[in-house]
């Protein structure tokens, strides 16, 4: 039955103070700043966004837009995006930053072996598994937040972190790797790890946090389709079904506890967003989540990368909302319509009112379908 425990009280469990470096804080202009909250606003109105000149740096506004359905719309939304406001801009100019901004870190126990750390900037979510054998930590935030998510752990066990797996390549789930010294399993899918090598890549992708001495933070426990993992007595299981948010995301199963983490594959109940340049797909997304639901057994909670865990139920409604869209473009497309058209036209039945399709993702989610389908 899904049922949220508790979540940890601020006093903390004595133990050894952290001893991992500290990034240097960067800053952003003031005009900077003030021109990405303008154009969050100008977003956030459903406006014509590329006709504000808050808004005609490409780099920045793509990255909002990439940010925005992860989020959700949950009470911490707005911190989440001043942050990553912040971050984008500092990212736009070159500048590596080590973020101490958005919602405060909570601490939240799902199950008795099983923590769900939210909040910080870009409020990824971070688990901890306290396996018998040692903590197994999925996702690490974005850098500079490799002390705060050790001192968070700190308040419920001493064991050693003995493995860290990423559900995906992106910098806010792989931002703070490098921060917890030598460990002996880093695990990502095949996919993942080869967008983490590229030569050069865009900032989401963050594989400049891995070149030189940082290499040796590198995923080195790969897996194509399933895999089966094992600290101590605990079992994990891993499983790939097809590109959908980028062509590497992980499912994380727990089958002791039946629990599941998506990471950002079911970020909420809303349009995804598509890393296209880490191979992502709008026109697979369906088929990737029903995959999903057909061959995840024995799951009742499901853990999302940036909000709450869901029940095993919103999974499923979430394949059906992604079967009713691709159904609809795909009809409207054959039918000569324009993406515009398409968007306006399609509605939600009753047992989906809690799900999004809305502005401004609506419509550049329904583009790259009818490209992706037309490329066929």
């Amino acid at each position: 039955m899904f049922q949220r425990r508790w979540t940890v009280p601020r006093q903390r469990r004595q133990g050894p103070q952290p001893r991992f470096r500290v990034g240097r804080q960067s800053k952003l202009s003031r005009v900077d700043s003030f021109g990405l909250v303008r154009c969050f606003v100008w977003l956030q109105r459903g406006k014509a966004q590329e006709s504000r000149p808050e808004c005609r740096n490409d780099t920045l506004r793509e990255r909002l837009l990439t940010y925005w359905p992860t989020l959700g719309g949950s009470v911490m939304f707005r911190a989440c995006l001043l942050c990553a406001l912040l971050l984008v801009g500092l990212l736009s100019v070159g500048i590596t930053a080590q973020p101490a901004g958005g919602p405060p870190l909570r601490l939240e126990q799902l199950e008795d072996k099983l923590y769900v750390l939210h909040g910080g900037c870009m409020c990824g979510n971070t688990l901890f598994y306290i396996a018998d054998g040692g903590v197994v930590m999925v996702d690490t935030k974005v850098a500079g937040q490799g002390d705060a998510i050790l001192g968070e752990l700190r308040a419920v066990t001493d064991l050693p972190i003995v493995m860290i797996i990423n559900t995906h390549t992106h910098f806010d789930h792989t931002g703070s790797n490098a921060e917890f010294g030598t460990i002996e399993r880093m695990v990502a899918h095949e996919n993942a790890r080869a967008s983490l090598t590229k030569t050069s890549c865009p900032a989401v992708t963050n594989c400049d946090a891995f070149k030189g001495d940082n290499a040796k933070y590198l995923p080195n426990v790969t897996f194509s389709d399933t895999r089966t993992l094992n600290v101590g007595t605990d079992r994990i299981d891993l499983h790939y079904f097809g590109p959908g948010h980028t062509d590497g995301d992980t499912w994380i199963v727990f089958p002791d506890i039946r629990v599941a983490m998506g990471g950002d594959l079911f970020g909420a109940k809303g349009v995804p967003f598509i890393d296209t340049d880490n191979g992502g797909s709008a026109i697979a997304y369906d088929d990737t989540i029903a995959n999903a639901v057909a061959g995840l057994e024995n799951v009742d909670t499901v853990i999302s990368g940036h909000v709450e865990a869901y029940p095993w139920d919103d999974l499923v409604r979430y394949a059906d909302f992604h079967a009713r869209l691709e159904r609809h473009v795909l009809a409207g497309l054959a039918a000569g319509k324009t993406p515009e058209q398409v968007t306006g036209e399609f509605t939600l039945p009753d047992s989906l009112t809690d799900f999004t399709f809305s502005e401004p993702f609506a419509t550049n989610f329904v583009r790259l379908m009818y490209a992706e389908a037309s490329a066929q």
